[in-house]
Order: structure tokens, then sequence, then C-alpha cells
């Protein structure tokens, strides 16, 4: 009742698809690169890799999120969440309810519903109100903080809405929680001068269609 309250988006059925359509071998060479090896064994790391459109960067989050998945599916010590941002979806992907599937997704893996959830359900429940911004947030870190290590995957973010600050302030916030609980953030996008600032310094590989 309370994962389906935080929000009713799940990004599961299209993980499913899209890894349906990987063809063997794709996407490899990035899991064997230095650069993922160095993300995924170290704490507090960001992998950003960039491309142009239809270069694969959807496939080869899939394939990311399923390495993971099958990796660190089983260590409950290990918090894994995932983003597909769409233009098309604009409307329920404000940067409240991309945070609310974070926190879903987190608290779905483990063995029950941490306490400071229940008291989010809690405050709003009965007066059919939402959790605000920054009260997810707050939760989110917290659940974040109980794990010995937690990935963040987040593909196209050049489709999460720019023009009223939701994508700057969607990021100030996953590298606010990396900084004080050292998640590792992935993320893709296409060549946006204003993203390519923002991971400017972080570990970058470019997607090609090979």
């Amino acid at each position: 009742t309370i994962l389906g309250w935080l929000t009713e988006v799940d990004y599961g059925p299209q993980q499913s698809d899209f890894i349906s359509r990987r063809q063997e071998g794709t996407g490899q060479w990035l899991l064997d690169s230095d650069e993922f090896q160095r993300w995924s064994n170290r704490s507090k790391q960001t992998l950003f890799c960039s491309g142009i459109p239809g270069a694969g960067k959807t496939i080869i989050t899939s394939i990311v999120v399923e390495h993971l998945q099958t990796h660190f599916g089983n260590d409950l010590s290990i918090g894994i969440a995932y983003l597909y941002c769409n233009f098309r979806q604009q409307q329920e992907q404000k940067p409240t309810d991309l945070l609310a599937s974070l926190l879903k997704q987190l608290v779905q893996e483990q063995l029950s519903v941490p306490e400071s959830v229940k008291d989010l359900y809690k405050r709003h429940k009965d007066k059919r109100t939402r959790p605000s911004f920054d009260e997810i947030s707050s939760v989110l870190h917290s659940v974040v903080a109980g794990y010995f290590k937690t990935f963040i995957v987040i593909d196209a973010l050049d489709e999460c809405q720019a023009s009223d600050g939701s994508r700057k302030r969607l990021l100030l916030e996953i590298f606010d929680l990396q900084t004080k609980t050292g998640a590792n953030l992935f993320a893709t996008s296409r060549f946006i001068p204003d993203i390519l600032k923002e991971f400017e310094g972080s570990i970058s590989l470019e997607i090609r269609a090979n």
C-alpha cells in the first residue's frame, strides 16, 4: 500500500522491454571498460555516457541495470534504482515524482518498510496530501544511508524538462545525495551543453552505434 502510494510509476516493464531488444554481446565493451570497472568497484563515482540520438544509450542503460541486478541483486546491503526519462511523460516526471520512484525502488528491495517511510505515509494519508520534494529528499537520504552501497542509474537526462528548472533541481539533489552518502551515479544524455557542464570532471564515455 505504501509503495503504491509513493508513486504508481513502475520502470520495471520498461527495463524488461529494453533488455529484450538487446542483441547478444551488445554493450559488453562498456561493461569490460576500465571506466565502468572503476565506477562499479568504488564508491561516490559518476559515470556519464553521452551520445547522438539513436546511438543506443537506452539499450546501454538497460544493460547496465541488468548487470547490476545480476551481480548485486541478492545482496541486501546494496541498493539499485533507475529512471528512464521520457519527454512524452514530463507531467509524471517532475523532480518530486522521479525522487519518489527512486525511493520506491530502494524500499522495495528491503525486507520491511523503514520507519521514516511509514512516518511519511502516516503524515499525509488521512489528509490526502502529497509529500513535498524536500520531504521525499530527506527520507531518500535516510534510506540510501542504510545501504552499504547504492547505484542510481538515469537514462536520457536530456528528456527531463529543463525550461522550468526541473532537470537542474533533480541533478542538484542527486549530486547532494552522492556527496552525503557516497552513492554511485550512471547517467546518459545527448550532447547538451548545460548537461555536459554538470558532469565536468566525472568519468565519461561516448556511446557510438557500432
